[in-house]
């Protein structure tokens, strides 16, 4: 695949596909004082990219799925005058936009590229919570390949296009110089393992704990991690909804940020207790999840850090050619 073909190409047929795909769907309202005593609830299903291993039922992992795991979540979103019905999974985040427009799912979590690109190209996906930067990420190699982010020259990078993943990689191949002198590959994590594995591309950026799931089973060296090498390219993720289910429950944003403080504060209460659930949940080794977890949550539904990240990514979205116009950020998030 040649390397000036960017992401911005498929970025856009999926934004596009997502407006395609736009129909009209409606939503129940509940009060804008919290459920009435017998009052019907209004259905709440959230998505996001789901990565765990087959056999698994996907659920949402983060602190507002923590909450609904421990069942700390019910009541608070019936005093909002919601009931939750489920979490579907999806491959990657534009899938996610897309099925908020069609109201198959009135919550979505992703990461800030693909949320902050579906809003920079038009789509009306209001922002209900931009969480405090916390998800780290990994720059894995082959095995008896390169040891520095520089020799990665001339050499294939494996990225997700349109991710958190894509962004992080290539802010890291321009700060080492070498940006214009790689080939660039779009690959799902799914399919990127094997290429890694055969030698088909020399190295790849992965959630830190995908990264420590692949390299129980391969030696894949770590060239970089943003934790420690670059602390500004930590991901972050935004909880969006559609304008038209926003419109339809004023409750919905107060109701997804308390769930999510709730979630945090059960977490931060037992970080074992919540490895151990990830582990249940995904399959990820309970060591792997403790690795990878930064335990760094914030106070805010709009997080002051989570605003400079996404500002970054907008800025470089719009640079990269991704996306055709840049917004205002500070006017994007509905507290």
């Amino acid at each position: 695949m040649s390397r000036n073909r960017t992401f911005a190409a498929l970025a856009s047929v999926a934004l596009v596909a997502a407006l395609a795909a736009c129909s009209t769907s409606e939503a129940a309202t509940p009060s804008g004082d919290g459920a009435s005593a017998g009052a019907e609830l209004a259905p709440l299903t959230t998505g996001g990219p789901w990565n765990g291993v087959a056999g698994k039922t996907p659920v949402a992992t983060g602190p507002f799925g923590y909450a609904v795991e421990t069942g700390i979540a019910d009541a608070i979103l019936a005093e909002h005058g919601y009931e939750y019905e489920g979490f579907v999974g999806f491959n990657n985040g534009p899938p996610v936009v897309q099925a908020l427009q069609t109201g198959d799912i009135q919550v979505g979590f992703i990461g800030d590229t693909p949320a902050t690109q579906a809003k920079a190209s038009g789509l009306d996906v209001p922002a209900l919570v931009i969480a405090k930067p916390s998800s780290d990420i990994w720059f894995l190699t082959r095995t008896g390949g390169v040891t520095t982010i520089d020799q990665l020259a001339g050499k294939k990078v494996g990225l997700q296009f349109g991710s958190n993943f894509d962004k992080y990689g290539r802010a890291v191949l321009e700060r080492a110089g070498v940006l214009g002198d790689v080939e660039l590959v779009n690959l799902l994590f799914a399919d990127a393992l094997p290429a890694l594995q055969r030698g088909d591309i020399d190295a790849v950026p992965v959630p830190a704990t995908t990264a420590g799931i692949w390299r129980l089973q391969n030696d894949f060296p770590v060239l970089s991690k943003a934790s420690v090498d670059d602390p500004d390219l930590l991901a972050t993720s935004v909880s969006l909804t559609s304008r038209e289910t926003y419109e339809a429950n004023p409750e919905l944003a107060a109701a997804v940020w308390e769930v999510t403080e709730a979630g945090v504060a059960k977490i931060e209460a037992d970080h074992d207790a919540y490895a151990q659930w990830v582990f249940e949940a995904t399959g990820s080794p309970v060591e792997v999840v403790k690795e990878a977890e930064l335990w760094q949550y914030g106070t805010q539904a709009i997080d002051p850090d989570g605003l400079k990240t996404v500002q970054s990514t907008l800025d470089f979205l719009v640079s990269s050619g991704a996306a055709p116009k840049a917004f205002d950020v500070s006017t994007w998030g509905v507290e």
